[in-house]
This record gives C-alpha cells, structure tokens and sequence, in this order.
C-alpha cells in the first residue's frame, strides 16, 4: 500500500445527544452538550480528584506490565508493515499524558507516540508532509478498537521532536522502546479553581451549542470556519495554563479536560462539525 492510499473515506456517526430544529421544523441531528449545573459539577469533580498510583491496569507500581509494553511494539511494527512505507526507521516509542502520570482518569487513553526518520529517498520534509496521511489512516481505521485492559490506545507518527515531547520535570515520559522512564512522574502542585472551572467551562458550552444551533438552522449558509475559530479559542485557554508555568493541574487545562468528559467531548466535535459542515456545503442534493 502506498502512502498516499492510506487516505480512505471514512463515514464517521454521531452519537444523538439533542436535536436543534431547522427552518422548516425538521430535526437536523447535531449533537448539543449538556451545559447544566449537574453535569458541569460532575465534570469539574471528576476531573479534580487525582489517583495517587500510577493506573494498575498498565503499570505494575512504576513499571509497564510486560504484556503493555511488548503489544506496543507490536501494533507499531504491523502499522508499519502495512503501510507499505519504505525506508521508515523508528527511532523511539514513548508514552506521554495523563497515562504516564498521576493525572489519568477512566477516559484517558495510553498514548503512544512514535518518532521517525526517513532512510529511504524520502527527504524530511516529504516525510513530514506523508506522516500525516499514516496518523489519519491509523486514527480512522482503529481509533478506538485496540484496548489494553480497557484503556483505549492511541499511535501517532512523528517526523521530528517538538518542545510538546520533550522531558518536563515531574511530567511523566516513558520509553516504551528501551523500557524505561525518561522522567518519572511526580504529584503536580494543584493549581486550580473550581468555580472559575465551571465559569469558563459553562461559557465554552454555551458558545459551542450557540454555534450547532447556527448550524442546524441554515446549513448551507453557515460559516463553517466558526467551528475552527472555537476550537482554536478553546486550545489558546488550554495552552495559556501551561505558558503561565501553572502546569497540568491549571483551571485551564483541566477546564479543557473536562469539556472532553461531558456528554459531548466538545474538543473534538468541532473538529468533527467542521470537516462535516465543509462537506454537506460541497455536497449537491
């Protein structure tokens, strides 16, 4: 297989969670999150109590379970064989996020990332561009099928190493590869607010279900950037915690956490709703 035919179509479904109304009075099935008081405190208390072990169902104290650790390796080398890429070499495999820390939750998935060189004609640049065509392909053929003692798995390609996966102090990362931590994980400082928490996160939902309302009501006229606009807001407050040196217990990024755990994963449905949005406007009939 080529890279280029790793693009396949994919038809992704939604999962109903309310209806918006169109002009005519139909339902168009978009998805609203659930903005309530009771499910913004849930989500906040959820997000803001921490374990105080590393997640038993991948870790054996501070070690990864054999069994993790050679599956890993194992799902990177079939991707790999059936990309049919040539001249892709693996210099690591590492686990980053909340799964490699004290700050997991029953959503969080074990991440594992993989950093590339090119050993073939390819330049770095040629690689750079075809890797995201493998993270798609991998991402819409089994996100979400491959778990690990129920633990969602997650791979993604990298041709080079950004300031996001480099060793922080405290913050786990783990080398899936040599089977040893890089930076062992330590209890972050809490650096969060509860009611500014459910402030700010009250205020993303009603923007982003002010936004399906639009949508829902006039399809073919809406601005579908307004969905890319949202999520880059959203990323810009999430980052902004981490830039202030306030860390992963900010009230903004864990504020973002917790639009993920409500009854839409806000996050990434405007993602979703923007690509869908691009696409019924190109779409005749």
């Amino acid at each position: 297989m080529s890279a280029l035919a790793l693009m396949r179509p994919v038809v992704a479904a939604l999962v109903l969670v309310g209806c918006a109304a169109s002009p005519r009075g139909e339902a168009v099935a978009e998805p609203l999150a659930d903005g309530s008081a009771e499910s913004v405190a849930a989500a906040v208390e959820k997000i803001t109590t921490f374990p105080t072990e590393l997640d038993p169902r991948l870790w054996n104290g501070t070690d990864l379970k054999p069994e993790v650790r050679e599956r890993s390796l194992a799902i990177v080398d079939r991707i790999l064989a059936d990309s049919g890429y040539a001249g892709l070499r693996v210099d690591a495999v590492e686990l980053f996020g909340s799964n490699a820390s004290y700050e997991y939750d029953d959503s969080s998935d074990y991440g594992i990332h993989i950093f590339t060189e090119s050993t073939g004609p390819a330049s770095p640049e040629e690689l750079k561009r075809t890797l995201p065509l493998l993270n798609d392909y991998v991402e819409r053929r089994q996100e979400g099928r491959i778990t690990f003692n129920g633990v969602v798995v997650e791979v993604t390609f990298h041709s080079e190493r950004t300031e996001n996966y480099r060793p922080s102090p405290g913050i786990g990362q783990y080398s899936v590869s040599a089977g040893r931590w890089i930076e062992p994980p330590v209890q972050q400082p809490d650096a969060f607010d509860r009611a500014t928490m459910t402030t700010d996160m009250t205020a993303f939902i009603d923007a982003y279900n002010d936004l399906v309302v639009g949508y829902a009501a006039d399809i073919q006229g809406f601005d579908c950037s307004r969905f890319g606009d949202l999520d880059a807001k959203i990323s810009a407050y999430r980052n902004s915690g981490f830039s202030s040196g306030l860390g992963s217990r900010s009230t903004q990024n864990l504020t973002y956490r917790a639009l993920r755990r409500i009854n839409v994963s806000i996050p990434d449905m405007v993602d979703t709703l923007e690509d869908e949005c691009i696409f019924k406007q190109e779409s005749i009939g």
